[in-house]
């Protein structure tokens, strides 16, 4: 019986030669995921990618706080190598390395907060990137300030202190302003799409993901099936210009 990382090494690879091979996914059969995952390459034909708008795409989603209340997140891509190797590894799906991120202005990039060190993290994943409490964020869909291109912000205890849970960014910036913990900008930048939040005490989950991966121009996802319990969202690319034919709204 081949191994739970063999399978998905071989689902994502059928997925991204199936994208016109823009993406190839080299699956060894080592128990080494990481390895597997810096084996991913990419093309300079991004714009011109084709894709199977039939064949769905199952993304691990992942949990986060925003205003004391839990949300789920996805992460497509980001700038630096290191952490795309290191959250590919973290939920067993490649998260891609696209450098060209840097270049969004940053005016118009929201934040994630993530720990470096406090409370040990649980679920799934053992809490955020570093196995720490997860991760809180500053906006969620339908707020002015919300982006889901996001410049991670390493939130750091001090030696002295006495780390708490936090789940929202008031006390956040409570703690901060106690000099209980530092927090310092990365300067990169992740896309991570907020799927589903509450909003006026009700649970709100997307439908249309503009932009779900910045590398390839002119697509949408569709938002078709999402299991929180498993930490599981379904998707359908979709091209906007096609979409635009049909008279459908991205």
């Amino acid at each position: 019986m081949k191994s739970q990382q063999t399978w998905i090494g071989i689902v994502i690879t059928a997925f991204f030669v199936g994208l016109g091979g823009t993406y190839l996914i080299f699956h060894t059969g080592s128990s080494d995921v990481n390895e597997d995952f810096n084996m991913i390459e990419q093309s300079s034909m991004m714009s011109n990618m084709q894709f199977n708008t039939n064949a769905p795409l199952t993304i691990p989603m992942i949990d986060g706080y925003y205003n004391r209340e839990k949300i789920y997140f996805i992460h497509t891509e980001i700038s630096d190598k290191d952490i795309a190797d290191m959250m590919s590894m973290m939920i067993n799906f490649p998260t891609l390395h696209v450098p060209d991120l840097d270049n969004i202005s940053s005016d118009e990039l929201g934040k994630v907060y993530i720990f470096t060190n406090g409370i040990e993290g649980s679920g799934p994943y053992g809490g955020g990137p570093f196995f720490f409490q997860i991760d809180i964020f500053d906006s969620v869909p339908g707020m002015d300030e919300y982006n889901q291109f996001r410049v991670p912000q390493l939130v750091t205890w001090n030696e002295d202190s006495n780390p708490i849970l936090l789940t929202s960014i008031d006390e956040l910036f409570e703690a901060e302003a106690n000099d209980e913990l530092s927090i310092e900008s990365t300067g990169f930048v992740v896309n991570a799409p907020i799927i589903v939040w509450t909003s006026d005490g009700k649970t709100q989950t997307a439908s249309m993901i503009q932009n779900m991966f910045e590398s390839m121009s002119g697509v949408v996802g569709e938002l078709t099936f999402v299991d929180k319990d498993n930490y599981i969202a379904l998707f359908k690319l979709h091209s906007k210009k096609d979409m635009g034919m049909m008279g459908m709204n991205p």
